[in-house]
């Protein structure tokens, strides 16, 4: 059986592509990708972030109009909000259209991810979560000092990122900060937070 994708491994001892290899290349070949894992510090971002990288390299020549969206599906319960960060920052960068797609949780970190998609979509029972996380540190006191301020200065970007994405008002955010939001369907709508809300799969492609 032959694959027009590409094969890892050596063909004569194993033509056939291992599963997690055939997902990731059929996955790439359609311009989709998964986040579906907390966000620490390890390279999966930093691997994900090469792609999209190299794709805008790529297709630098071909009119905007001409180029075809990348997918991020998000699962995610959140995590390293410098992890966030920089992937955020790229994804609203990219030339190439990013959609993201709230697979069934995209909270914290993750909710964060997925409002710098071009165009943002979920399921009506997705469980999407903004929240200003935790401070919890110890140390001296000039370090639990440096420590706040840095905390509070995060908290304020956080702020500024989610008005700038969405249509939530300072006040609704200002009610809401010191909480665990878990955003209704309702609420992802009525402030922009998605573009739509899909009972099928079709609806984004």
């Amino acid at each position: 059986m032959m694959f027009d994708i590409p094969i890892v491994g050596d063909y004569k001892d194993n033509p056939l592509p291992s599963p997690e290899e055939y997902t990731y290349w059929c996955a790439r070949k359609n311009r989709t990708f998964y986040i579906d894992y907390e966000i620490d510090e390890d390279y999966s971002l930093i691997e994900l972030s090469k792609i999209i990288i190299e794709m805008n390299m790529e297709e630098k020549d071909i009119p905007k109009e001409d180029l075809k969206p990348i997918y991020i599906w998000i699962h995610s319960f959140g995590g390293d909000s410098n992890q966030e960060r920089f992937i955020s920052d790229l994804l609203i960068s990219s030339r190439i259209p990013i959609i993201t797609i709230s697979m069934g949780v995209a909270m914290s970190a993750g909710f964060l991810i997925f409002l710098a998609g071009h165009k943002r979509y979920a399921f009506p029972h997705s469980k999407l979560l903004v929240h200003a996380g935790y401070a919890g540190f110890e140390g001296t006191a000039s370090e639990m000092e440096e420590f706040n301020k840095n905390y509070k200065k995060q908290i304020a970007e956080m702020k500024e990122y989610v008005l700038e994405r969405t249509e939530i008002d300072e006040k609704t955010f200002n009610k809401f900060k010191n909480k665990d939001w878990y955003l209704t369907a309702e609420e992802l709508v009525k402030y922009k937070i998605v573009d739509k809300l899909i009972t099928n799969i079709d609806e984004i492609f």
